[in-house]
């Protein structure tokens, strides 16, 4: 619904701006932020395919107040096409105060709309309204750099609900929205950056009133290291410049020239970060599903789910995956539900991987889709990737694979690296260990539908080492598969079992 670049047009305008910061505010500094938001808007906010349209109901306002800058983007109506129904998206006037600081940037508080209407042309009860109770934003802009360099929101009592009257009962409702942010200085151009987005409260109601879903909190955060801030915004620009020249096709493909000059954008482009993640997290969860489902309530204490890439500015990288859950509860249990995982760990890792020769390969990919088709291109960049991490010294390792049901738990570790000399084109080993099976097999032959379980269960413990982990009796699994090809469970040769030689 696009508050949020309504607010960084604001202050994008700054980059007509001198870097030196001026002691007070003055007419001419205001007349230039003006038409500087006039045509950031211009460019930014709206399509080349007219997709969407921002209307504005008066002229922008930018005064000069003491070492600030007050600037209002006046009230407008934000069009989406959509065939012959396109939606409207009513707003209220966004205010900027923007305080030059003494590097040049800008320290800005915004107020943004709180209420976002979206209707269609045709049907008006099919559209929604957004309301914001309370707010608080505030951020440290680099105009350089079109990015804010620091973040400290607060959005409060949020509710979202259909404008159709048979649901007016249904709303999604969230107590508070934080928005958090900070970048320090490594290098000239280069920074370490956080950004979180914070959710609190949230649930959903149906139309009949009934609560579907609550989450006590819910958390996005992204961190980047050794960030070119300079690169980063180069590279945004011709991306821009490039999606305005070549714009997608029907049915949304782009064309292959884009493609292909997207290509050598990539390669021309300098490191834009070292390590680069996104995390996900939620607490609290309580699901009550409807009627008739079989489950009246699903809970989950936490879960979180990691994904990152470290050393993109070296020679080679670490691509990780990290997953945990806790406290998993289903009510009633369904068949089996005492084997369903209620705790559980992931941490995979891809180590190793050759940053040039991964490059070479995406670039190539795009470079030749223009010729060779899409399809084509992918094929042989896959075949280029494969080769570049068999010939490598990467290896996929298992950090760490824990999981606990009510009866028994799994715990593997272990490391595969490729390897082509080797028979099966890999070495590796890993350990296994499970608690439990004992009671699981028991479990297993009291349940009316077990006998595939029990035979699974049965050839399990019987492949197992008896040992005792922790104090509890376990069975443990030995792998190995050697650069001779030899593929041991516990120091038994498996081909024979697998039908190999």
């Amino acid at each position: 619904m696009r508050p949020l670049p309504l607010l960084a047009a604001g202050v994008a305008a700054w980059i007509l701006l001198p870097a030196a910061a001026q002691a007070q505010a003055t007419a001419e500094g205001a007349d230039k932020i003006r038409l500087g938001l006039k045509d950031w808007i211009a460019t930014h906010l709206t399509t080349a395919d007219k997709s969407v349209v921002v209307n504005f109901q008066g002229p922008i306002t930018v005064e000069p107040q003491g070492k600030s800058y007050k600037a209002v983007i006046p009230r407008s109506e934000v069009v989406f096409a959509d065939g012959d129904n396109p939606s409207t998206l009513a707003l209220t006037p966004v205010e900027l105060v923007l305080t030059p600081l003494e590097n040049g940037w800008l320290d800005t508080v915004a107020t943004i709309p709180t209420t976002y209407r979206i209707t269609p042309a045709k049907g008006g009860d099919k559209g929604a309204e957004v309301t914001i109770g309370t707010q608080a934003l505030r951020g440290v802009f680099a105009p350089q750099y079109h990015a804010f360099m620091s973040l400290d929101g607060k959005l409060g009592q949020i509710t979202a609900h259909s404008l159709n009257p048979a649901e007016a009962k249904g709303a999604l409702k969230i107590d508070e929205i934080t928005l958090a942010g900070d970048s320090t200085a490594v290098g000239p151009d280069t920074y370490d950056s956080t950004g979180t987005v914070g959710f609190s409260g949230l649930s959903f109601i149906d139309e009949t009133g009934a609560q579907l879903l609550h989450l006590d909190g819910a958390t996005v955060e992204g961190k980047a290291a050794a960030a070119n801030m300079a690169a980063l915004r180069n590279f945004s620009d011709k991306l821009s410049d490039l999606q305005k020249r070549y714009p997608a096709e029907a049915g949304g493909e782009m064309p292959k020239e884009f493609l292909a000059e997207l290509g050598r954008v990539f390669q021309a482009t300098p490191k834009l970060f070292n390590d680069f993640g996104f995390s996900y997290g939620l607490k609290g969860v309580e699901v009550t599903p409807g009627a008739g489902d079989g489950v009246d309530k699903v809970t989950l204490a936490s879960a979180g789910f990691g994904v990152g890439i470290a050393g993109l500015a070296q020679d080679s990288s670490t691509f990780r995956i990290n997953f945990d859950l806790a406290q998993l509860g289903i009510d009633p249990l369904p068949e089996f539900g005492q084997f369903i995982p209620h705790t559980a760990t992931v941490d995979l890792a891809l180590t190793n991987l050759p940053n040039q020769a991964l490059l070479q390969a995406l670039t190539g990919m795009l470079d030749s889709s223009a010729t060779l088709g899409p399809d084509q291109a992918a094929e042989i960049a896959v075949a280029q990737l494969q080769q570049a991490v068999m010939n490598g010294n990467g290896a996929l390792e298992i950090r760490s694979f824990k999981a606990s049901s009510p009866l028994t738990s799994i715990d593997l570790t272990g490391t595969l690296r490729p390897n082509p000399k080797a028979p099966l084109m890999m070495t590796g080993d890993a350990r296994l260990v499970v608690t439990g099976l004992d009671k699981a097999l028991e479990a297993a032959q009291a349940a009316p539908d077990g006998v595939e379980m029990v035979q699974g269960l049965t050839v399990l413990q019987t492949m197992g080492a008896q040992e005792t982990v922790d104090g509890q009796p376990a069975r443990t699994y030995k792998l190995e598969i050697s650069e001779k090809g030899d593929i041991l469970l516990n120091g038994t040769d498996l081909k024979p079992l697998l039908g190999l030689r």
